[in-house]
């Protein structure tokens, strides 16, 4: 085939099409999913290409909404100091984003420990208990933090055990769910104490245990937390000046907790979620 011959250059994707008069995202016209799908249901659809069942939509809702914010993290400090460079909103969001990596916000670090960790249990012939062992002893051997697990801000996450009871009463949580439990049990005799499983982990374990791959998996972060950094973004823009803290002022560790009390809030006070927003 001559050059001038060729295709021109198009992209094929399974993910959508549209025409003049209509727009189709993998296989459904948009205006049926309109009023019809949630955010969370949405992206399921997006992201996998099916509908989720309710207990996978539930559950992929409430990780996003437990992941959503978490007052001052590295990717909400960072977008308020680009922010403070005179940017607009998108691109202190953009700051923010960058800031997720192998110590935040690591959705897929774990969601891979895990899968890979039952995937081996099965073809060692081993059980969960003692794959759950075997991962937290070799990685101590080679030095290497496991993904997922321990929180500098925390000494117990108080967004895990949510997430578990959450993923439990929706049939969601399984054997991925159960080694990540199983793997914080074995720290207690590798280190000779309790390296408690984080938000994080928990994410990546349920995200594994409804068919999530790892990548995917850090997508549900990425997108949960951009809801964040907008509202601090928009905050720095509305409410403060440009090169804050630039001069006349000690500078501060902007991620210490103690700097992240009540006293240094004045959002709404305390309340409790009314009662016909319960729904587990």
């Amino acid at each position: 085939m001559t050059k001038s011959a060729r295709e021109p250059f198009h992209w094929r994707t399974s993910i959508a099409y549209k025409t003049q008069p209509k727009i189709v995202i993998r296989g459904y016209d948009l205006n049926e999913l309109v009023g019809n799908l949630d955010l969370g249901e949405m992206a399921y659809l997006v992201w996998r290409g099916e509908l989720p069942s309710e207990a996978h939509a539930r559950m992929l809702n409430a990780i996003m909404v437990c992941l959503a914010e978490h007052a001052f993290s590295p990717s909400s400090a960072a977008a308020r100091f680009v922010t403070a460079g005179g940017v607009p909103l998108h691109v202190g969001v953009a700051g923010g984003m960058l800031t997720i990596g192998d110590l935040h916000g690591t959705f897929d670090r774990p969601c891979a420990m895990f899968r890979d960790g039952v995937a081996r249990a099965k073809a060692e012939g081993k059980s969960l208990e003692e794959m759950a062992d075997i991962l937290v002893r070799e990685a101590k051997e080679k030095k290497k933090r496991l993904p997922g697990y321990h929180h500098p801000q925390h000494i117990q996450d108080p967004r895990s055990g949510r997430l578990v009871e959450v993923g439990r009463k929706l049939g969601v949580a399984g054997e991925h769910t159960r080694l990540a439990l199983l793997m914080e049990d074995a720290t207690q005799r590798h280190h000779g104490k309790r390296v408690y499983i984080n938000a994080v982990g928990v994410s990546g374990a349920l995200l594994a245990d409804m068919g999530f791959e790892p990548e995917l998996a850090k997508g549900a972060m990425l997108v949960s937390r951009c809801i964040s950094l907008v509202a601090h973004v928009y905050e720095e823009l509305t409410r403060e000046r440009g090169w804050r803290a630039s001069k006349g002022q000690d500078i501060t560790q902007p991620l210490d907790l103690e700097l992240q009390k009540p006293e240094f809030y004045d959002g709404p006070a305390d309340r409790p979620l009314p009662e016909g927003w319960r729904k587990l």
